[in-house]
C-alpha cells in the first residue's frame, strides 16, 4: 500500500514539474510577439505586416528567429 502511494506521489510530482517549463517557453514566445506588436493588433516582423494569428503560426514554424525589436 505504501509503495503504491509513493509511486502515485512521484508520478504527480513528475507531471507538475514537466508542465511548468512549457509555460515559461510560451511566455517567452508571447513576449517576442508583444514586442513586435504595432499597437493595433498586428505584428511587424522581418519587414512584413501580419496578423497575430499569422505571427503565431510563423513563430511555431520557427520563421521569426531573425527578428530584432
Amino acid at each position: 500500500m505504501l509503495e503504491a502511494f509513493v509511486c502515485v506521489l512521484v508520478g504527480a510530482i513528475y507531471l507538475l514539474v514537466s508542465i511548468f517549463p512549457s509555460d515559461e517557453q510560451s511566455s517567452n514566445e508571447n513576449e517576442q510577439l508583444d514586442k513586435l506588436n504595432d499597437g493595433m493588433g498586428n505584428i511587424i516582423a522581418d519587414g512584413e505586416f501580419m496578423s497575430r494569428e499569422e505571427a503565431e503560426d510563423a513563430q511555431s514554424r520557427g520563421e521569426l528567429y531573425d527578428t530584432y525589436y
